[in-house]
């Protein structure tokens, strides 16, 4: 099996750059708040050693960095000369949190994709992913059951997680859900066994106290697809949110029915949501082709717009929506391109990222989610697989591992030995 090694670093070197990748992962589902002033990432940290140690030996593959990558940067320099012509200035908060913060997410991107060098590593990358999500979900139910105060895990009643928002920690539990739940039935598991049921449940049930309508959106699709696709499972997914619900009224009493329906409803937020939009609506009819500039809405009105296709529009005008728009739908072609050249037996984890980013879109119509780390390492992988099944990649054949065959428990030729 050749390696993704970092070209032209010492050994060492890519062991630094693969330890950073899996630290990266392993810290996705975690960030700290400090008095509301900000926040710090985990992840952002090996992400700089991640680069530390690839040094200037990334690699842009056009196969998985494509045009759409570089109108989605050219967009935000572009929104952010329009709030300096707008405004005379651009806010701290646009320049650090918005601009460079999407750099930084497309070196993520970059990385990421790079550590992926068989489907050996994707699926190591994804199981990472997975038990770490499983761990601290875990202990947030603990929190959120017990009453014992954990700092981050709940907020104002809500499953939390330590990404402080309920809204991005639901969209991380879906995705996560999402992966879990296609490849549970499949060859490859990536949890197996007791595991398997307990992340079933527990993801169910935290998906349910988290109260995030919007994640709800996000599971809706993922439910819609498999009702198209994989309709058997849906029987396991109901099963899972059944038995969290039944162990949710057995401690806290059928009474907490009635917190579940305010909790559910909220109207005064929903009213605050739709009053925004109507702000950015105005906003938009007088700079419908370029917007207002980047930052210029939360500069106005000290609140985001809550919505990222509406964010776009408003902010980076129409041009930027159609560049959002053909991104996210470059995913789902590359995806449907991998997904018709691979092996069957790797078919259901480009599935489950799929499913996953289109979750990411729904969770995306009630935040800006554009710059949810766990949402790019997705679309990562879902890169990733382009480039695993592509028959002319030249100088790697990462096609099959033997922890693959294991897993299947039988053996499978090697594509490189297939005829061309």
């Amino acid at each position: 099996m050749t390696s993704v090694s970092v070209v032209g670093k010492p050994y060492t070197m890519h062991n630094l750059f693969l330890f950073a990748v899996m630290g990266y992962i392993i810290c996705l589902p975690a960030q700290f708040d400090f008095g509301g002033a900000f926040r710090i990432a985990p992840s952002d940290l090996f992400l700089m050693l991640g680069l530390f140690a690839a040094g200037f030996h990334l690699k842009l593959d056009r196969r998985i960095f494509s045009s759409w990558h570089w109108g989605m940067l050219f967009i935000f320099v572009l929104a952010s000369f329009v709030s300096i012509w707008r405004n005379g200035f651009i806010t701290q908060y646009a320049l650090l949190q918005k601009d460079i913060g999407f750099i930084l997410l497309l070196l993520t991107y970059i990385m990421l994709v790079q550590a992926v060098d068989s489907w050996e590593r994707l699926y190591k990358m994804l199981r990472f992913f997975l038990i770490s999500v499983l761990l601290l979900n875990g202990v947030a139910l603990f929190a959120f059951f017990s009453g014992v105060k954990v700092p981050f895990m709940v907020q104002d009643g809500r499953l939390s997680g330590m990404l402080i928002d309920p809204n991005a920690y639901g969209g991380l539990l879906v995705t996560a859900f999402a992966i879990h739940i296609m490849t549970s039935g499949e060859k490859i598991k990536l949890l197996r066994g007791w595991v398997s049921i307990l992340a079933t449940i527990s993801l169910a049930g935290g998906i349910m106290m988290t109260f995030s309508r919007s994640s709800w959106i996000g599971l809706f699709l993922v439910l819609l697809t498999l009702l198209i696709t994989k309709p058997s499972r849906l029987l396991k997914i109901g099963m899972g949110f059944g038995v969290a619900f039944i162990a949710l009224l057995l401690y806290k009493g059928t009474a907490y029915l009635n917190v579940l329906e305010s909790m559910s409803s909220r109207p005064s937020q929903i009213q605050s949501r739709l009053d925004i939009i109507d702000k950015a609506v105005d906003w938009i009819a007088q700079s419908p082709l370029l917007g207002i500039g980047l930052g210029s809405y939360n500069y106005e009105l000290l609140i985001i717009i809550h919505n990222t296709p509406i964010w776009f529009l408003t902010e980076f005008g129409l041009l930027g929506l159609i560049v959002y728009g053909g991104f996210m739908i470059w995913f789902f072609i590359v995806g449907i391109r991998s997904y018709r050249a691979a092996d069957p037996i790797h078919r259901p984890i480009i599935m489950a990222l799929l499913l996953s980013h289109a979750a990411m879109i729904g969770l995306s119509m009630g935040i800006e989610a554009l710059f949810q780390r766990y949402w790019w390492f997705m679309m990562a992988m879902n890169g990733a697989c382009i480039r695993l099944t592509d028959k002319n990649l030249k100088g790697e054949m990462p096609y099959r591992t033997q922890h693959v065959e294991r897993s299947t428990g039988r053996k499978l030729r090697q594509r490189a030995e297939q005829p061309q």
